[in-house]
């Protein structure tokens, strides 16, 4: 985690916000929490950049309490590079 978030500072990530969450159940225990984020950019040439993705992340809820044991997202590396971000 912590490499992963000295990337992020590194390629000029500012925020990260929070945008609509859906959820879909697959079973009593199961669902998948479909979460809209915007990222914001600094960039060195230009105004701060957003960029709006959403990710999917699959959530088990046992004794009353909901973990993510998974997500899928698309492909981050190649929109980070539409955006020259990287």
């Amino acid at each position: 985690m912590t490499r992963g978030y000295a990337r992020y500072r590194a390629i000029g990530t500012r925020e990260m916000r929070l945008g609509a969450v859906r959820l879909s159940a697959l079973d009593d225990l199961h669902c998948v929490a479909h979460v809209a984020w915007t990222a914001v950019y600094a960039r060195e040439e230009g105004p701060d950049i957003a960029i709006e993705f959403e990710v999917h992340y699959f959530v088990q809820t046992l004794a009353g309490e909901p973990k993510v044991f998974g997500w899928v997202s698309g492909d981050e590396e190649a929109l980070l590079r539409e955006h020259g971000i990287v």
